[in-house]
């Protein structure tokens, strides 16, 4: 296999590079997905849930007013469904409910009202009735079944119910999922997903294509010059552009400077030889005169120094960028980088030991909109008080670092797993007292020794501050 790459051309390796990067994006998105879909489902379910626990507490209050003298149970258990018959949610879902003989006294299809339904099945012959029954006596239960489509009967479509028991009356009621609403949003999500995968693969493409030109032009116009000058035919007065990025323009002026160095030296040689030809020809030598080969032994020693310089040269910047990468702060507040964020934080991961908890958290205003409208100078006034804030509050030894536009990042080692949080409640109380008009959220990730790495702890930080947001904002989620 190394051998295999050793034989590409640095343009095959750049699409290869592409091509891996391509398809781990994919696989990421895919995996993200799959996620994403699972999450926006149980938000359904949780939503009926809370419409059937509503419903209860309807008839929770009804029943206590019967026991309290207020009603007869009659009385109360025909308020109960007057008021369940006219809850409605969800562009016109209804709570249905049936007493103990599956007698049916609450339904959206006035028709079934009064009838047993507990021989209802679905078109695969499936019970669903006595599987809500079931569900519900069982402490609450979803049951998954096929009905058949309202525009084309001959197509079923998946449903899901929810039920759940009343027991002092022992009337079992529940409610089903919006899956046209449902599916709208998981193909929603689906296709903006790929929009997104499809936008960056085709982004990155464009500019690894023009960078990778731009270089190959640049690397073709270096080699077919010093091409010329291993074979003999030098073309000294040809000067390559010193632009472009730092390491091209390096490379043209040391290539320049070696053909001002070779011109000299071509020079002074010949000035040399036209003095001994000069001299020979004074002296009426018969013989003819050339002058000494050994221009080819110093080319090549001068060649081989070349080499060894730039070797030497290309470690010392490796290692110079290596430490400006590590100590590379924000103008602004101070703070690290976020790439020498980055670089830390994944050195630290690697050495902390089995046990030791740590946290990475991700705070930023819930109106960053609003903050991205200023200039400037008016950005960096609502900004750096809260990283001089943060400085302050968090321990010794956390790492902290700006986060896109407005937001913040730093991670912590905790003395216990639960300190994460503590800590995450602490800094989020301090920040929003200094804030006037404005609401900050965070989100949370814990882990316990190296289980998870950098790139995982940051995706579940950011979902949880998400999350936060959505539901409101000022508020401290852990994922």
């Amino acid at each position: 296999m190394k051998a295999f790459f050793s034989e590409l051309s640095l343009t095959t390796r750049i699409w290869v590079v592409l091509t891996l990067f391509t398809m781990g994006l994919f696989a990421n998105t895919m995996l993200e997905l799959g996620s994403t879909r699972s999450e926006i489902r149980s938000c359904y379910q949780s939503n009926v849930v809370h419409m059937v626990e509503a419903a209860k507490n309807i008839l929770q209050h009804f029943h206590q007013r019967a026991r309290n003298g207020e009603l007869t149970r009659d009385e109360a258990q025909a308020r109960a469904l007057e008021a369940i018959s006219a809850m409605r949610y969800d562009s016109g879902n209804y709570i249905f409910m049936g007493d103990q003989q599956g007698v049916a006294i609450s339904n959206g299809i006035k028709e079934l009202v009064g009838t047993n339904i507990m021989g209802m099945q679905d078109p695969t012959g499936l019970y669903l009735v006595r599987k809500l029954y079931d569900q519900a006596q069982s402490g609450g239960g979803f049951v998954n079944y096929q009905w058949p489509d309202p525009l084309n009967k001959e197509v079923l479509k998946a449903k899901t119910s929810y039920a759940d028991l009343f027991e002092p009356w022992q009337w079992t009621l529940g409610t089903g999922l919006n899956m046209e609403a449902l599916e709208q949003d998981l193909h929603r999500v689906h296709d903006n997903s790929l929009i997104n995968f499809g936008l960056v693969v085709v982004s990155f493409g464009c500019v690894i294509f023009l960078f990778m030109n731009q270089i190959i032009t640049r690397f073709r116009k270096v080699s077919q010059s010093l091409r010329h000058l291993a074979a003999g035919r030098p073309e000294y007065a040809v000067r390559l552009e010193e632009s472009g990025g730092r390491e091209m323009a390096e490379l043209a002026r040391s290539y320049n400077q070696l053909a001002e160095n070779l011109e000299m030296v071509s020079r002074q040689m010949h000035q040399n030889g036209e003095k001994i030809l000069k001299a020979a020809r004074k002296m009426e030598l018969d013989c003819p005169v050339s002058l000494p080969d050994k221009m080819d032994s110093g080319y090549q020693e001068l060649m081989n120094i070349m080499q060894q310089v730039a070797e030497q040269t290309e470690h010392l910047q490796d290692a110079h960028h290596q430490l400006q990468t590590l100590v590379e702060k924000d103008e602004l507040t101070g703070l690290l980088s976020r790439q020498a964020f980055e670089v830390q934080v994944n050195d630290r991961i690697e050495q902390i030991g089995s046990e030791v908890p740590h946290s990475l958290y991700i705070l930023d205003f819930d109106n960053s909109q609003d903050l991205l409208a200023l200039d400037q100078a008016g950005l960096n006034e609502r900004l750096k008080p809260i990283a001089d804030e943060l400085r302050q509050l968090l321990p010794a030894g956390t790492f902290i670092s700006r986060y896109k536009e407005s937001g913040f990042i730093f991670w912590a080692i905790h003395n216990d797993f639960a300190e994460g949080m503590r800590l995450a409640l602490q800094v989020h109380q301090d920040l929003q007292s200094l804030l006037s008009g404005n609401t900050i959220s965070l989100g949370i990730s814990s882990v316990i020794g190296d289980e998870k790495r950098y790139g995982l702890l940051h995706n579940e930080a950011l979902r949880a501050l998400l999350r936060a947001q959505s539901d409101g904002g000022a508020k401290v989620y852990e994922y």
